[in-house]
């Protein structure tokens, strides 16, 4: 050996010679984990591992790791330790959502009158039935073709009220758990049936030589009251400082923007959630009827009767195109919608967060033995702290996905993969490009990565990495990311 590194020397600089020691001590884990007839020992496997984490010190850490080829339990750490799972708990309600609704499950929203309601002279003798679904993708446009079939049956008044059917979900929008701060940000949009261009709206801020910003809204019709505190400054601050909170004013959408704004920055656009997606709605209905000259008695919040005669009707995309972008993009909205979905279509009950999880719960639990003690579910995005799961759990979860679901090629190949797409995009390129599906998450202090891996001899690993840093206050989401991707590397790499 001594002579070897003598002939480098002569050869190579010092710091040539640094980086081929480093590279070898990269490659020294994968390296120690064979025999000479190229069988893994598991022992060694587990030191590797145990040796990764232990780099990453201060993090409350949870691994569990399983072969889905052999069926082998190849690691766990702390796999039993309850953990705040963050998006990942995502894959909860995606595979229940796959294996209750089916891909092809839309939601519906339908324009409905009574069953004995006629078409007379441009006067529709009954009530018109607005009813939602709480579909996430129902935007205002289609609500207009739904209005222009109207148009096209000659409807020009409505002789009975304009009912808002709101019923199949519930009106709490916002679960235990959440980070109330949130609550002003269109990625926690609130959830309820009547969701028109996902319970969001646009806000445009733009300097002028007055005293305040020019303040623009998307549209007009949603009940939305911008307090404009906000001033134009010619100071040598930075370009600008706006804060934009919900007023204290209850169930109304009304905010206040406070801060600076410089002359030389362009115009800046916000996406805001709304506060009252009631109101909006009763907004954009009323704005719509005239839009269409419909006239009208009145607009009333109500119930649609069991039996009654369609009129329009407007369907979502399929759910394998929903769990394909909530998984991806990791849509907060889609997943929570959904998960109330559940809750109404299994219990045949109003959708709610408690209807939601415990369908979720009388789903999954036989199907892949998971004790639900273990697992809690104040949402089905990840967005609450109160959200509780193991990273055994995940892998019980995910094993019953590619064994039993029959849409598991569906889940694998809507998952973010390795450097290539979603929420994986720019990381775990490479030698693991594209070995690896899994689903992300994160939020301050917490980090998580659950989802499929391939390895080197083609076996199939499902895995879970859960992190909560345990300094409170502390977030360090590049050391958290850094520790999962090393332990990806070295499974993707491995032989089993």
């Amino acid at each position: 050996m001594n002579k070897f590194i003598g002939l480098i020397r002569k050869k190579l600089n010092l710091i040539q010679l640094f980086f081929l020691i480093s590279l070898a001590i990269q490659a020294a884990p994968c390296l120690a984990a064979y025999d000479e007839s190229g069988n893994q020992y598991f022992s060694n496997l587990q030191a590797n591992l145990n040796s990764i984490i232990r780099r990453f010190k201060g993090y409350h850490v949870g691994v569990a790791v399983q072969s889905l080829s052999t069926g082998k339990i190849l690691y766990q750490y702390h796999a039993n330790d309850r953990f705040i799972p963050a998006s990942t708990l995502k894959l909860f309600t995606a595979i229940a959502a796959l294996d209750y609704l089916g891909p092809n499950y839309q939601f519906k929203t339908q324009f409905l009158t009574n069953t004995g309601a006629k078409i007379v002279d441009g006067v529709l003798k009954g009530n018109l039935y607005i009813k939602f679904s709480g579909d996430p993708y129902l935007t205002l446009e289609d609500l207009k073709d739904m209005f222009d079939s109207l148009k096209a049956q000659h409807i020009k008044r409505v002789q009975g009220n304009i009912v808002i059917d709101d019923t199949v979900i519930d009106k709490n929008t916002w679960p235990p758990g959440r980070v109330i701060d949130d609550k002003i940000f269109c990625y926690a949009a609130p959830v309820t049936a009547t969701i028109i261009n996902r319970n969001c709206f646009s806000l445009s801020v733009k300097p002028n030589k007055l005293t305040h910003p020019t303040v623009i809204k998307s549209n007009s019709n949603l009940g939305i009251i911008i307090d404009n505190q906000a001033v134009t400054t010619r100071s040598k601050r930075s370009s600008y400082s706006l804060d934009l909170k919900p007023s204290t004013v209850h169930a109304s959408n009304h905010y206040i923007l406070r801060g600076y704004l410089s002359p030389k920055r362009g115009p800046l656009s916000f996406a805001v959630a709304l506060q009252n997606p009631n109101l909006a709605t009763y907004g954009i209905l009323a704005g719509l009827l005239r839009k269409y000259s419909i006239h009208h008695n009145n607009i009333v919040y109500g119930k649609t009767p069991l039996i009654s005669k369609m009129l329009a009707e407007n369907s979502s995309p399929e759910l394998s195109f929903m769990i394909k972008n909530m998984l991806k993009k990791s849509d907060n909205l889609i997943a929570d919608s959904l998960l109330k979905k559940l809750g109404e279509q299994y219990f045949s009950a109003q959708g709610s967060w408690k209807t939601g999880r415990n369908a979720v719960q009388a789903i999954l639990a036989s199907k892949t033995g998971i004790s639900f003690k273990n697992v809690i579910m104040a949402d089905g995005s990840g967005l609450s702290l109160n959200d509780i799961a193991t990273p055994n759990d995940f892998v019980k979860l995910l094993g019953f996905a590619y064994t039993r679901l029959p849409e598991n090629e569906l889940l694998f190949e809507s998952l973010p993969s390795s450097g290539r797409d979603g929420t994986l995009k720019n990381r775990l390129g490479g030698y693991e490009l594209g070995k690896i599906h899994a689903k992300t998450g994160s939020m301050h202090g917490i980090s998580s990565l659950a989802g499929y891996l391939r390895t080197s001899n083609n076996q199939i690993l499902a895995f879970a990495i859960l992190i909560n840093d345990s300094i409170p206050g502390k977030n360090n989401q590049g050391g958290y990311r850094l520790m999962e991707n090393r332990i990806c590397e070295f499974l993707a790499r491995s032989r089993l």
